[in-house]
């Protein structure tokens, strides 16, 4: 029955990286795996040849003497970026995703501070490539994304030729494996260090509260960790097929080409898509005209829109499951990945889910309503921050990681999120404001706004408005 609780999926267990992709070629073999644009046609990778590709690129990085070394990557959404990412932690090495919406100076304060000896770029990163050839980065490899083929090639024929030591490789579970970057409130970045164990916990644990269907479109910036671990390891896990957009301005034909079930979104996209189609069609429209619309829109297929990110209004959450699309919505930081969702069939508005199987959650030092700080412990909690023992000795009270959001639980388990501990403002009156609240409010009844800051000062409330400057492009069906 329809938002009752029920057993929870099963799940194959994996512990790394390397069991996962090599547990995926095993069961779902010559099912595909990704689906993408090259040279303006469609390629189709199965599961069992993205293993062989794997093993390939690793055992030619190995080869190369990149072993135990951090490897920063940037560029857009791509097969030869989820290869990178996956033959560099399954060889040994630490990868170190960056925001290619950096500036090139904050790119290599960025490879200093994680020592990346390896730095990886597609095309429209040459410049950035030159400027840290030129600055005498600690750069010993500079490696083109199309230039991985050649490697994946020299690795098929080192390993014809018996050399297995990167197949052979033995993962530890508790090694580093990814090195994210986030910013902190004081605008510093910090290194999250994460282990293969942290990963795959959390894939493991989300597949367990959540069914995706078939095929995934891949949209968030694969240097994100909503899309590093849900958006790829656990639709792996789950054996589906992820296609991959590899710009916003392709969204439109990526939609109507891949026909996706899934998708992964932020508020934004999620608002942005529902309003749009609200312009189009006619808001006065019937619900049957408005739901054929959306169908054509995403491609006639879409089911779930899973969502997590920062809060979302429930009017969009309702707004689409009258569409007829499922809405699932979770919660998550960079330093644990995910830490509950709502299911497909179990949820309650206005929260962000229950904990998920493999994490624990507590509210420490509760109000007389309930609310307090979330704290999260688990498997999928960090390593700690890079270089920085201060702000991880900050972070952590014992065993349990301070999440910095304010929320509640109710009866059932499920979190309510109110907003950031350190953003809270006291005015002179002595009345408590969220800053959080009055951005919620404000970013989800006015269109195009791409981020909103809250802030006091002289116990004046300002509010600091960002425009979207370029719109999601969506075709009108004919």
């Amino acid at each position: 029955m329809k938002n009752q609780d029920y057993p929870l999926y099963e799940v194959d267990p994996v512990n790394n990286l390397k069991e996962l992709v090599n547990h995926a070629a095993e069961k779902y073999g010559d099912k595909p795996a990704f689906m993408f644009e090259r040279d303006k046609e469609t390629v189709s990778i199965s599961y069992r040849q993205f293993k062989n590709d794997v093993d390939a690129l690793g055992t030619a990085l190995f080869d190369l003497g990149i072993k135990n070394a951090k490897v920063a990557i940037i560029g857009e959404n791509s097969y030869e970026w989820i290869l990178m990412y996956l033959a560099t932690v399954n060889s040994g090495n630490i990868l170190v995703p960056i925001d290619k919406e950096l500036q090139t100076a904050d790119v290599k304060n960025l490879l200093d501070h994680s020592d990346s000896e390896v730095f990886v770029y597609s095309n429209t990163y040459i410049d950035i490539a030159e400027y840290l050839q030129k600055s005498n980065a600690n750069i010993r490899h500079y490696i083109n994304m199309n230039s991985l083929y050649d490697l994946i090639e020299k690795g098929y024929l080192l390993l014809q030729s018996g050399n297995n030591k990167n197949r052979d490789y033995i993962v530890d579970n508790n090694c580093l494996a990814v090195l994210v970057y986030t910013s902190g409130t004081t605008g510093n970045a910090k290194g999250i260090m994460l282990s293969h164990k942290n990963l795959a916990c959390n894939a493991v644990g989300l597949c367990g509260l959540v069914s995706f269907p078939e095929t995934f479109l891949l949209i968030l910036p694969m240097h994100h960790m909503f899309a590093l671990d849900a958006g790829i390891l656990v639709i792996m896990l789950q054996g589906g097929t992820i296609a991959i957009n590899h710009s916003l301005k392709k969204l439109t034909s990526d939609l109507q080409k891949y026909k996706p079930q899934n998708i992964f979104m932020v508020p934004l996209f999620v608002k942005t898509f529902f309003e749009q189609i609200l312009s189009s069609a006619g808001e006065n429209d019937k619900i049957d005209l408005l739901t054929k619309y959306a169908n054509e829109v995403f491609g006639g297929k879409l089911s779930t829109v899973f969502c997590a990110g920062a809060p979302i209004d429930l009017k969009y959450v309702l707004g689409y499951r009258e569409l007829g699309i499922e809405f699932v919505e979770g919660y998550g930081l960079s330093e644990a990945g995910a830490v509950t969702s709502n299911r497909n069939r179990y949820y309650r508005d206005n929260s962000v889910g229950r904990a998920l199987p493999n994490c624990k959650i507590k509210i420490f030092n509760q109000d007389e309503a309930g609310y307090g700080e979330v704290y999260v412990k688990g498997d999928n909690v960090m390593l700690g921050y890079y270089k920085n023992e201060q702000a991880s000795a900050d972070v952590f009270d014992g065993e349990w990681l301070r999440s910095g959001d304010i929320g509640r639980l109710d009866d059932d388990g499920f979190l309510f999120i109110s907003g950031r501990k350190k953003n809270l403002i006291v005015l002179s009156n002595g009345k408590n404001v969220y800053p959080e609240e009055l951005e919620f409010v404000i970013q989800n009844h006015i269109l195009y706004i791409r981020e909103v800051v809250v802030y006091a000062r002289n116990d004046i409330i300002i509010a600091e408005v960002f425009w979207i400057l370029t719109i999601i492009p969506i075709v009108h069906p004919v």
